[in-house]
């Protein structure tokens, strides 16, 4: 079975940059119709724009509690059914225990946990039997990381939400799994609110952490993406494909 997607609607959050980005492009390549969703309106059309006539956008801020509800209506209004639900967008802050502030934690989990599990559940009624969902945990939540305690949490608690949801929705005919990589070249490293000296120091000592030396790039996290949307891994159920250099196992 190969990992087409002719015929199939889907939806990535988190789309204007970064792995997003390259996840719309590789599906719209296996010809599958996409809808982003990103919070800058400039990136949001510029994205759509290079993704081309098969992409189209809708502004949206994770942590909103009336997002999802909005974009579960710009699908209906746009697809009427979905066929893949990637939930990638979330947010990196770096949280060194002694100066961990309560209200950056609880953002973080409205960012990363709580927005899309209510995602999800606005989405249900339009998920077709058979449909893909997954989401970006990361490799963090199997790592203790000095400083990262409470993104590596977030993780964490979205690696169990997908079990959960897995069993929750399988009667559906839906498939949830997740995707998590390791360091990758993206922006997301730029918010966490380091000096651009500390940054580069911060990315020598992770890749000197990756067997395979580097940095990965989007687009090797993009195949993946189109294998878990693809009916190639119709027999996968609450899963995480880790792509991260070796960087957890060796």
């Amino acid at each position: 079975m190969t990992a087409t997607l002719q015929h199939k609607k889907a939806l990535i959050t988190g789309g204007t940059t970064g792995i997003g980005f390259a996840a719309a492009k590789a599906m719209i390549d296996q010809g599958a119709e996409v809808i982003i969703t990103g919070q800058s309106e400039e990136r949001l059309s510029h994205a759509v724009a290079h993704l081309g006539p098969k992409a189209s956008g809708v502004a949206a801020a994770s942590q909103d509690p009336e997002t999802p509800a909005r974009i579960a209506q710009a699908v209906e209004d746009s697809f009427g059914c979905l066929d893949v639900l990637f939930a990638n967008a979330g947010a990196c802050r770096l949280t060194p225990l002694g100066n961990i502030d309560a209200e950056d934690v609880a953002q973080l989990m409205a960012i990363n946990v709580t927005g899309p599990l209510m995602l999800v559940q606005s989405l249900r009624p339009l998920l077709n039997r058979g449909a893909s969902v997954f989401f970006t945990t990361s490799n963090l939540d199997r790592m203790g990381v000095p400083g990262m305690a409470a993104y590596s949490a977030t993780k964490a608690a979205l690696r169990s939400l997908v079990r959960t949801l897995a069993a929750e929705l399988v009667d559906d005919g839906v498939r949830v799994n997740a995707i998590a990589p390791g360091p990758i070249e993206t922006t997301i490293m730029a918010k966490t609110g380091l000096s651009e000296s500390d940054l580069l120091l911060m990315k020598d000592q992770i890749r000197s952490s990756v067997p395979l030396g580097r940095f990965g790039e989007p687009e090797e996290i993009a195949g993946a993406v189109v294998f878990l949307a693809s009916d190639a891994s119709s027999f996968m159920l609450g899963e995480e494909v880790t792509i991260d250099g070796g960087r957890c196992n060796l």
